[in-house]
Parts: structure tokens; C-alpha cells; sequence
């Protein structure tokens, strides 16, 4: 058998029934991997990626606490929705009203310094909680801001359930601890520290199934995730959620392609994720077209010879996959009469539709606003979108750095998927793409719903600048954008790899990151709302 009859032996077992398994096939000579760094981290992998998980676990705990309660990314609104669901929420037609509860906690605890300056806040004595303040004032104070509160709808109650549904879980078990007020709101920000911490490992598991002979990328992926400074991990918001779902539905898809039998539980498995992580938030609905992919390739497997078992486990796998959401939309349907459940949210918002002939007159369809999407949506998938004292939290020098470096590695390993088609290993080839169509289709997703909408009167989206290019609307890609961004980097030094190994550019990009967050987010450990200060 030939070299390149050998590499490409992985797909064509599912393919053309080759007998040989997957596990037979023999590494990607086209990177090499036998330096001493390589050795090192083969051999103490499992504790590097431990240190990782821990170190990501502590960062989101620490900002998590940091940051006051309520952030300007609809988490009052998120902890609302949590809230309902823990007291059995049912879905009507109406945007409800805030619950007394959430509005009373917010009144006493919540904070006006994301968006407002200092000057501003003291000049109205809104710079403490109201809870602190003098007895006469206290009163006055609560009364007018409860009052306001009670008013507020909650535009996210028609939203996909599955986080909500979750956290109510976690938020039940910190009502049973006999938490209550400001600490229930920082318990359930506290379930993001669980789930960013498998996250981290669950990426370490998929890399090393994936690529089980690239040493580099096994520690590559997980170490990127782990400091990645995206601000939607520090909040309650189902975004949260999504990369970590969206990293085990990618772990199971690829055990199923890489057993010789399709197996139905498997396949169900990896098909109901796929189904659920939709009802988490609509973004990930990306996911199934890699759910095709895979469903096909034990499709063609299962024809050569005909195998009646592993037809009729693809056929459940894709019955599996539509079921979640097909209940949840024909639910909205009946209930709201409205299948996604975004229509009352933008009568609500007051957005409304373009005639079909504006929408092409959309500026994203200029180069320069085509420019501003690509720039403002990358710099957001990296760092969020808090802002403090109404300034955004960033640095330039580190928005660019994410920018240039994030659009070079993806074409550089763009590139080498397609000049490598002949002599690479067709798993990896496979599972490139599969990260470069999961990063770009959700990008295509969010400059797809900016295009219909005239959104008036609103702060974001708005009028001069009508897109979507919030990335934690999309974080469900950041294990494949990890993967993407870590390969271009080790194949960006491919040819001076004995001298200078990937695995040092690395540290220095991680240093970069940690020191850029910490340098924006310095000034909110002075909060005198955040979980420290009302602790002491």
C-alpha cells in the first residue's frame, strides 16, 4: 500500500469498507512532532491539561465575582428568566413583566456603573448600593427604582429554554443552601465555572481523539480556551452555555465516524445533542450541518455492502436530531403563534421589517462595512462587550492583535487544508473544514439576521450601524475556532520548528491575553457593588 493510500485510509474505511479501522491508521507526516518540547508534553499532558482546567475554573470565579451584579448584556433579564423557570414558568403570548423578586434584588444590589461615569453616579448618590444608604434616602431611592423595574419587560421569555431549564436546577439547589438576595444572583454566575472547566478538558479529550498524533495541538486547544477573555463566561446568560454543549456534540460526532459499526446509542446521542444545543440558543443550529456530514459518511459505509442495522441507525440519528426542536417550534407556534419566538422580542424593541428592496442596500454589502462586521465581530467574539463607566473594556493594541492574528491563522490553515488535500490525513482534512464551516456559517448567521431589520430608534443594533457582531451570540464555535487558530499557529512555524517551537509562541500569546484582561478589567475589584464588597 502506498504513503498516500495509508494517509487517507481513515475516511475511505467509511467510505469504500476498507477492513482496516481507524485506529490502524499511521501519523500526519506532514508536521513534524518528535522535538524533546514534543516529548515533554506527550508525556505530561494529562497534568498540563489538569493545570489548565484549574487555572480556568479560578480566572471565571474570580472575575464572575469581580464583576456587580447585573451586567449590560441582558443578564438582569437572564437571572429573571432563571428565576421563572425555577418556579415552573409556562410560555403566554406576552412578554411578562419582571418578577418582584428579581426587580427587589436588582433594586438593592444592582449596579449603574457599566454604563454610567463616576461623576455622574455620585452626583446622584447612585455610587454605593441602595442598601447602604441612609434610611430616609434608602426609601426614597428603593421605591423609585422598584417601582421602575416592575415596569420592564422581559424581551427574553420567548427564548430557547435549555439553559434556563438548567440553571433554575442550580439556582433551586443555592435557594435550598438558604442563599438568597445578591449571593442567589452570584450562585448561579457561579455555574459558569463548572462548565468553562470541562469545557477545557472536553477540548483536550476531542483534540487528542482527533489528532492523536499532534502533541502540540492537544495542549494548544485547551490552554487557548482556557485563558480566552470572552466576558460572557463572567454572567448569567445562555451564550454560556453553548461552547460547552457544543464541544461534547463534537466529541460524540466524532466517535461516531471513528467506529467501524454504527452503534444507536451512539448516533442518538450525538444527534439529540445536536437537537438540544439548538434549544440552548438558535445559533447553534450550525451543528447540523455537521451532524449531515457525519450522518452521510455511515450512510455510504453502511451501502457497501447493504448493513439494515446501520441504515436504520442513521435514519434514527437524524430523526433524533429535529426532534427538540421541532417540538419547541410547533410549541411556540401553538402558544405564540410565532415558531421561533423572536417576534414579540422586536415588536418589543421596536424593530421592524424592510421592504425586500432595502434589504440589499444594506452597508454590509460595502466594503467598508463588510470591513467594520468582520473587525467589530471578531473583536467581540475575543474580549465581549462590557463596558465601564460607559467606556468599552478593551485595549487597542490587543483588539488588533486578535483581529490580524485571528483572520491570519485561519487563512494560513486555510490554505494548507487545500494544499495538502493529496498527501494529509483525510481525518484532519475532514475535521479542518468542519471547524472553518462551524466558524464561518455562524458569522454568514449573524450577518444574515442583521440584513431585514430596520431597528430604528435602538441603541444596538441601530441605524448607522446595523449589524449583529456580538460574539457570545456565536461562542458555541469556540472549540473549532480554537482548533483552527492553534493549527494555523503550528503550521505557521512549521519550517522553523527545531529552532523555534510553537509551543513558545503560545506561552507569549497566553501572556499577551492574561495581562491585556487583567490590565481592562483592573478597575472593576474596586466596585463597591461586586461580590467582594458585599461580602465584607
Amino acid at each position: 500500500m502506498s504513503d498516500r493510500q495509508v494517509k487517507s485510509e481513515p475516511l475511505k474505511y467509511h467510505m469504500n469498507s476498507s477492513k482496516a479501522g481507524i485506529e490502524s491508521r499511521i501519523a500526519d507526516q506532514s508536521i513534524p512532532a518528535t522535538s524533546s518540547i514534543d516529548l515533554f508534553l506527550r508525556k505530561y499532558q494529562s497534568r498540563i491539561v489538569a493545570s489548565f482546567c484549574l487555572y480556568a475554573a479560578i480566572r471565571i470565579l474570580i472575575f464572575s465575582a469581580a464583576f456587580p451584579i447585573f451586567n449590560p448584556t441582558d443578564e438582569l433579564l437572564h437571572f429573571d428568566l432563571v428565576h421563572k423557570y425555577s418556579r415552573g414558568y409556562v410560555v403566554a403570548p406576552d412578554l411578562p413583566l419582571l418578577d418582584p423578586e428579581a426587580a427587589r434584588v436588582i433594586t438593592l444590589y444592582g449596579s449603574a456603573e457599566y454604563l454610567t461615569r463616576q461623576e455622574a453616579l455620585q452626583s446622584v448618590h447612585m455610587d454605593v448600593p441602595i442598601a447602604t444608604l441612609p434610611p430616609e434616602l434608602r426609601a426614597e431611592r428603593y421605591q423609585h427604582w422598584f417601582t421602575y423595574w416592575m415596569k420592564r419587560q422581559n424581551v427574553e421569555a420567548h427564548s430557547p429554554p435549555m439553559y434556563y431549564a438548567i440553571a433554575s436546577v442550580w439556582y433551586r439547589i443555592g435557594t435550598g443552601l438558604g442563599l438568597k438576595d445578591w449571593l442567589l444572583a452570584y450562585w448561579v454566575r457561579f455555574l459558569n465555572v463548572i462548565i468553562y472547566s470541562i469545557l477545557v478538558w472536553i477540548s483536550y479529550v476531542f483534540v487528542k481523539n482527533a489528532f492523536p498524533d499532534r502533541d502540540f495541538l492537544r495542549l494548544a486547544v485547551p490552554a487557548l480556551i482556557a485563558v480566552f477573555p470572552q466576558d460572557v463566561f463572567f454572567g448569567i446568560n445562555r451564550a454560556a452555555l453553548s461552547a460547552l454543549f457544543s464541544a461534547v456534540t463534537l466529541l460524540l460526532l466524532l466517535r461516531v465516524l471513528q467506529r467501524k459499526t454504527s452503534h444507536p446509542l451512539l448516533i442518538g446521542g450525538g444527534a439529540l445533542c445536536v437537537g438540544l444545543a439548538f434549544l440552548i440558543d438558535i445559533s447553534n443550529w450550525v451543528l447540523f450541518g455537521v451532524l449531515a456530514v457525519i450522518l452521510w459518511v455511515r450512510f455510504k459505509s453502511a451501502l457497501q455492502p447493504p448493513r439494515g442495522p446501520e441504515l436504520s441507525a442513521v435514519l434514527l440519528g437524524f430523526l433524533t436530531a429535529i426532534l427538540p426542536p421541532a417540538l419547541w417550534m410547533a410549541h411556540n407556534y401553538l402558544a405564540l403563534g410565532d415558531l421561533t419566538g423572536t417576534k414579540a422580542k422586536t415588536v418589543a424593541l421596536g424593530w421592524t421589517l424592510k421592504p425586500w428592496h432595502e434589504i440589499l442596500q444594506h452597508p454590509i454589502f460595502s466594503w467598508h462595512g463588510l470591513s467594520y462586521f468582520l473587525q467589530a465581530l471578531m473583536r467581540t467574539y475575543w474580549r465581549g462587550e462590557y463596558r465601564w463607566h460607559d467606556s468599552p473594556m478593551r485595549l487597542a493594541v490587543s483588539d488588533w492583535f486578535y483581529v490580524v492574528s485571528s483572520y491570519l491563522l485561519i487563512v494560513i490553515i486555510m490554505v494548507y487544508l487545500v494544499l495538502q488535500r493529496k498527501s494529509a490525513n483525510d481525518l484532519h482534512r475532514l475535521w479542518g473544514f468542519l471547524s472553518l464551516y462551524l466558524v464561518t456559517a455562524s458569522a454568514l448567521f449573524l450577518a444574515a439576521i442583521s440584513l431585514p431589520y430596520d431597528f430604528h430608534d435602538c441603541l444596538y443594533p441601530s441605524r448607522l450601524y446595523p449589524y449583529f457582531v456580538s460574539g457570545r451570540i456565536i461562542s458555541g464555535t469556540l472549540l473549532p475556532f480554537a482548533l483552527l487558530y492553534a493549527s494555523g499557529l503550528e503550521v505557521l512555524f512549521m519550517q522553523v520548528r527545531k529552532w523555534i517551537h510553537p509551543a513558545a509562541a503560545l506561552a507569549a500569546i497566553m501572556l499577551f491575553i492574561t495581562v491585556s484582561e487583567v490590565i481592562v478589567r483592573i478597575d472593576v475589584f474596586h466596585s463597591p457593588f461586586n461580590f467582594f464588597a458585599l461580602w465584607s
